[in-house]
């Protein structure tokens, strides 16, 4: 055998060696990019959520521009974050029955949603009122109830009613041919996207419709389509996606700041927007593209963001609110766009401390 093909052999079981090392590591039934992707995901949020929020201190078109442009820019996220559960859960050789649904999957997220709908009611007491009240408890369940509590819980009931919907979901997915899927999408694509912005534009209303509620089964679908290639994204469709709906989104977010125009803001802010969708599909074929690929110590960092990701989620939230409100930090006044990229690396990191600290905790691990 020459040097040369000796050399390809060696490179070729460091290569397995170490996929074989990260699937190791990975939590059961996971795989590879589904964990990059929640982590990556999970990082976009806090991402998103700073720089809205320091949108509210800007001064400037400029300034409203670029902060808005980069929230815009991370909407794939949740959407991300959808299509990845209906990768994992439509899964044809997944069982799931109505127990394991009610006593796992939903009753961590009611849990979860009474837990920290009273925690971020409390914090709001204490930092923001700077006036601690028992009441502030039974404040925190109206808010679990009606929703009308920290903005970002919305995703909690989201899940929910995937959830409650996921037996009927999953005969869709046993039963149907990729035609069914390709049309049930496309569908899906018309009249809770493509219809709603005609309707948005034009200032009437379209009454063709389909008895659907949310865009979220949309994504749900979309996940368990380009996973098991059902839909098949080549690499530099994904990338022409990518491009063109991030200009897309720059765009009409630098025409919606100048103009002030409130449909533009409500569009880019809404999950069903064209370009928000084909954005996240290009994302997540992107990275379903890696899937055979390790990354050595990124992924091993990854799977641990990954780990740690819905609790991230509930937690950031508080620890943006606590560089705000009680050190009263406006970003834009020490160091403008910079110190919102600094605000976000101090955001996540201590998220993911606490978190990962949290974790260790019995009981508590299984909520977050």
């Amino acid at each position: 055998m020459s040097k040369k093909g000796g050399i390809f052999i060696e490179k070729k079981k460091k290569k397995i060696s170490r996929s074989r090392e990260l699937e190791g590591s990975l939590p059961k039934n996971n795989i590879a990019y589904l964990c990059r992707i929640r982590a990556v995901a999970c990082i976009a949020v806090v991402v998103l959520h700073t720089f809205y929020s320091a949108d509210s201190f800007a001064q400037t078109v400029g300034q409203h521009i670029l902060l808005l442009s980069v929230r815009n820019l991370m909407m794939w996220a949740v959407p991300c974050f959808v299509m990845v559960s209906g990768a994992l859960l439509l899964a044809k050789n997944r069982k799931t029955d109505l127990k394991k649904i009610f006593s796992k999957y939903i009753l961590r997220m009611v849990v979860a949603l009474i837990v920290f709908s009273i925690l971020f009611s409390v914090f709001d007491s204490v930092f923001a009122e700077k006036n601690f009240r028992l009441s502030s408890i039974a404040d925190g369940l109206k808010n679990a109830l009606f929703n009308t509590g920290w903005k970002h819980m919305w995703y909690l009931y989201a899940m929910i009613a995937i959830y409650l919907m996921l037996p009927f979901y999953k005969i869709i997915s046993r039963n149907a041919e990729k035609n069914d899927i390709l049309y049930l999408l496309a569908v899906q694509t018309v009249f809770m996207s493509i219809i709603p912005l005609i309707s948005s534009i034009s200032g009437k209303n379209i009454p063709f419709y389909i008895c659907v509620y949310t865009i979220y089964p949309f994504y749900l679908f979309l996940g368990y389509a380009i996973h098991n290639k059902m839909l098949n994204l080549s690499f530099l469709l994904s990338c022409v996606l990518v491009v063109l709906s991030s200009g897309v989104i720059i765009i009409m977010t630098s025409l919606s700041c100048e103009s002030g125009s409130a449909v533009m803001a409500d569009m880019l802010g809404n999950y069903s927007f064209p370009a928000i969708m084909a954005l996240s599909a290009g994302v997540y074929s992107l990275f379903s593209t890696g899937e055979k690929s390790g990354f050595g110590v990124l992924d091993k960092i990854l799977i641990q963001i990954d780990k740690c990701s819905f609790g991230i989620y509930l937690i950031h939230m508080a620890v943006l609110k606590f560089t705000i409100v009680q050190f009263n930090f406006n970003p834009l006044q020490h160091g403008g766009v910079l110190a919102v990229i600094l605000q976000t690396v101090v955001v996540f990191a201590v998220s993911f401390l606490i978190v990962f600290l949290l974790k260790k905790i019995p009981l508590i691990n299984k909520l977050i």
